[in-house]
């Protein structure tokens, strides 16, 4: 696992991080944080999925953060964000793989909170915008609610 601070330049960073926790930008409601119909909800926005090729009109705020991790179409598999709301207690969402036919998984997270992601095997990586982690993609791993801001926002990177 790989933790990266600052991973764009303050100006990058403040171009998606302006678009993505804007009042304009759109979130689609999923009934399912890591399976469908699991009794817990999310919002997410999906950019990229190997199905549909590029599915937003906001894919290109992206090229800094798919330039740092030198991606290109033939090792992509999928970019999701996910916006999880404030709740009562940090509460995990549930332990996953990244079922993506990929190798390796990226956070990136747009917004400092309490939240954190957990692994099975141990470890954690708090939620702090601005931050990348990299990490192979079969490590179990869960997201974990904040309570301390509205949302918690980041964006899965799932790639070869």
């Amino acid at each position: 696992m790989k933790i990266i601070d600052d991973y764009l330049s303050e100006y990058q960073f403040k171009q998606i991080q302006d678009m993505m926790m804007s009042n304009m930008f759109p979130w689609y409601y999923n009934d399912g944080m890591v399976n469908e119909y699991d009794g817990k909800y999310t919002f997410i926005h999906g950019f990229y999925d190997t199905d549909n090729g590029v599915n937003s009109g906001f894919f290109d705020v992206l090229d800094p953060l798919i330039d740092n991790l030198k991606l290109n179409k033939n090792n992509l598999k999928r970019i999701k964000a996910n916006l999880n709301l404030k709740t009562l207690s940090n509460d995990k969402t549930g332990w996953h793989i990244d079922r993506c036919n990929c190798s390796t998984t990226s956070i990136f997270y747009l917004n400092s909170n309490n939240g954190w992601t957990q692994f099975k095997k141990g470890g954690k990586v708090e939620s702090v915008s601005n931050r990348m982690v990299i990490f192979d993609s079969e490590l179990e791993h869960t997201g974990v609610t904040c309570t301390d801001q509205n949302r918690r926002v980041m964006i899965n990177f799932n790639y070869d």
